[in-house]
């Protein structure tokens, strides 16, 4: 109960809860007990009225505790509730009831704050888990019906008026409205969304009327998985949590040997139950996870989810960032600026042969080859057979005939990407893209280097003189092109300065974003990807959210770090004070929790954390 703090993930109220209310009545006991001071029972002259309610009242509030020792003890799990179980059992052994009742009452209501100042830090996940709503309206046979969100099922036409949340993940297929993102992206203003558009559940719908195709619903949802995500992560422990755990083993026979020397030493068993109540690391074991909820909470509400406490903990440490460049660095929608077809080969047909063939795929390059065909009004055919030459391109058959199209260097400038086409193994044209750097890049990277990020590079699949551009715009000089995903695995495997932090798309990236010490997608466009593979995911896009969320890590491990050193000093001190005679049991309790109060309410500050640069986490 003290110190083990199972109800962490419970999000309620607290202060209305059954157990506060049982903690307050026990409490209320106390004072009552002083009006029958002077009664006596002679049928039982060595307890009083008053002995009998300060015994109800260790009952209500001690004896949870005393219960979860022993539950504790039978699980071979010694925890610090057998320090204050000791102690209350010692007081009432010794005739100190009004002790071991006040005791019992502050031990029990600091936990309950602590617990409520905890869940404060889960605000951001708890709004999370209720933004979807439990029922929709569904049409069917031309006609609305209100339905339950687990009845949804993918293909399903959802009608969505305006004020109403969207339901599931879908495709708009007619209509026009505003969306308020917020809740997945962080991002405040509404975005317009009309036919083809895609809509995430959890979202608002803020002005129009909205006709929704299902394509995901529930736990397949984005918000489904950004839920279960989160909830996973406030389960993880940050390494220094970990060291916590470790040592935590050794408080409970550490601090009973301190008491039994105290008491074989003075002879004074209150000294001896003091030291066993200041004795109890709760704010040590509290100060990892509180923080990390706190600081996972605080990304969320910035569009920035992260799956567990350990992967800000290395973002903290980091000395290199690597980038992915398209969809990354740059803004990942790629325009066709020029088709260069061979003789006998004509423009149309070489963008409908590329577009019949990539309308498979979701890569920002085959993206722009398949917009282009629109653009055009020209009709891909039916492709099949079709797979991915990974660091290349693709390749399939196209009516029978077989089609590859590969990136090259041939007919670029520094500004273009190209794609070869090829159709029956022979060369019939070139196309060309353009795609420009993030407007926010060159200030993330400099923003970067002023947090103390030693080594700044691109890894990526496109040739060199493209990547070479948008490196020179953005200041980055270290470069890697033409890099498969083995290419880019191994450079990232190979880097041994210290911790790495790497930076994609969330689509074709995996097997980097799993290798770094910490992968972080960009998870607005192909989202399924980032969720699934990424260990952070930028659902917003922005790239200049990467400073926040350094600073944020930093500040984590910072708080954490100075609220161990609080307890640890609070600790030593009190019992060391227990132990002279300076603190009474009561004074003890007292100390105790306001220690624990003051390092579980500096954690939860995490939550309210505002930008700030943090050049060193020393």
């Amino acid at each position: 109960m003290i110190g083990r703090h199972g109800k962490l993930n419970v999000y309620k109220e607290i202060f209305s809860s059954e157990d506060f209310i049982k903690t307050a009545a026990g409490a209320a006991l106390i004072p009552a007990a002083f009006v029958l001071k002077s009664v006596r029972i002679q049928s039982i002259p060595l307890v009083t009225p008053m002995d009998l309610i300060l015994i109800l009242s260790v009952v209500i509030n001690g004896f949870p505790i005393i219960i979860e020792a022993v539950k504790g003890i039978m699980k071979r799990q010694v925890n610090v509730d057998e320090l204050v179980s000791i102690a209350i059992v010692a007081c009432l052994l010794n005739g100190n009831f009004l002790e071991a009742a006040i005791v019992s009452a502050i031990m029990v209501t600091g936990a309950l704050i602590e617990e409520a100042v905890s869940d404060s830090a889960r605000n951001a996940i708890e709004g999370l888990i209720q933004m979807t709503p439990d029922t929709a309206i569904r049409e069917k046979e031309g006609k609305e019906e209100e339905v339950t969100v687990s009845r949804i099922a993918r293909g399903d036409i959802m009608i969505v008026k305006p004020g109403s949340v969207i339901p599931v993940d879908g495709i708009v297929i007619e209509g026009i409205t505003a969306v308020d993102e917020s809740a997945v992206t962080g991002e405040p203003i509404p975005k317009q969304k009309n036919h083809g558009d895609q809509v995430w559940a959890g979202t608002v719908s803020t002005d129009g009327f909205i006709r929704v195709r299902a394509e995901r619903v529930g736990e397949n949802s984005t918000m489904g998985k950004i839920v279960s995500m989160v909830t996973a992560a406030e389960q993880s422990k940050v390494e220094t949590a970990k060291i916590v755990d470790k040592y935590a083993g050794w408080f409970t026979p550490v601090i009973l040997s301190a008491a039994v020397l105290t008491f074989l030493v003075t002879r004074d068993m209150e000294r001896a139950v003091t030291v066993l109540i200041v004795g109890c690391p709760c704010s040590f074991l509290l100060a990892g996870p509180v923080a990390t909820v706190s600081a996972i909470g605080r990304a969320a509400r910035e569009g920035i989810l992260v799956k567990g406490g350990i992967y800000l903990e290395n973002i903290a440490k980091a000395t290199g960032v690597f980038f992915d460049k398209t969809g990354t660095l740059t803004q990942g929608v790629p325009e066709v600026k020029k088709v260069i077809p061979l003789p006998g080969t004509d423009e149309d047909f070489l963008i409908q042969t590329a577009a019949s063939i990539e309308q498979k795929m979701n890569h920002p390059l085959a993206r722009a080859i398949v917009r282009k065909a629109e653009e055009l009004s020209l009709t891909p055919s039916r492709a099949s057979d079709v797979v991915n030459i990974p660091g290349l391109g693709i390749k399939g058959l196209v009516e029978g005939l077989p089609v590859e199209i590969i990136t090259t260097e041939k007919h670029s400038d520094p500004c273009y990407t190209c794609v070869e086409v090829k159709v029956n193994h022979g060369i019939r044209g070139y196309i060309c893209m353009q795609d420009q750097a993030r407007p926010a890049a060159a200030a993330t990277i400099r923003e970067l280097r002023s947090l103390g990020v030693e080594d700044i590079a691109v890894i990526s699949g496109d040739q060199d003189e493209p990547v070479k551009a948008v490196c020179d715009k953005i200041c980055i000089e270290t470069a890697h092109a033409r890099q498969s995903p083995a290419d880019k695995l191994d450079r990232i495997s190979g880097y041994k300065k210290g911790c790495l932090v790497y930076v994609g798309d969330g689509i074709n990236d995996a097997p980097a974003l799993k290798a770094a010490d910490t992968g972080i997608a960009m998870g607005l466009n192909g989202s399924d990807a980032a969720l699934e593979t990424a260990d952070i995911v930028l659902m917003n896009d922005r790239l200049d959210k990467l400073g926040f969320l350094f600073s944020l890590s930093r500040t984590m491990c910072r708080v954490i770090r100075i609220s161990i050193w609080i307890s640890f000093l609070i600790n030593l001190f009190s019992v060391f004070a227990g132990s002279m005679g300076w603190l009474t049991p009561i004074l003890g309790a007292v100390t105790h929790n306001i220690g624990s109060i003051l390092v579980v309410g500096l954690s939860a500050s995490i939550g309210y954390f505002a930008k700030m640069k943090s050049p060193d986490i020393s």
